[in-house]
């Protein structure tokens, strides 16, 4: 894997197999893991929205989880800290934060519970 990161492989690889044991599919275009999601409540829910994280925010993972979310230009967020450095291009990253990581036996379904509480948060 060439992702031009100082994020040994064998992280990515781990976030991937999370995210598929859990029947997300993911891919990673250049340095962001990208895959999709769905909010089970709120102004998309049941919308497959693609989101990613940047290779980079992987570094401790599991122990500490990513920072900021990345969606497309057209998720948005009434409250957001948000830019587009490192992003892919049309895309907008956010910073989120997460309270209580750290309890779930499997690290990966606890993101991607995070990513659809966030959400259920956009518009």
């Amino acid at each position: 894997m060439d992702t031009a990161s100082t994020v040994p492989d064998t992280v990515i690889v781990d976030f991937l197999a999370g995210l598929q044991r859990c029947g997300i599919a993911a891919v990673v275009q250049g340095v962001v893991v990208v895959f999709t999601v769905e909010a089970v409540t709120g102004a998309r829910a049941g919308r497959p929205t693609p989101t990613g994280v940047h290779v980079d925010e992987l570094s401790m993972w599991p122990q500490f989880p990513p920072h900021w979310v990345h969606f497309p230009a057209d998720v948005g967020f009434s409250t957001t800290n948000a830019n587009a450095e490192d992003t892919l291009p049309g895309w907008v990253r956010h910073s989120r934060q997460i309270n209580g990581w750290g309890d779930a036996a499997e690290p990966a379904q606890a993101w991607i519970a995070h990513i659809r509480s966030v959400l259920e948060t956009a518009s």
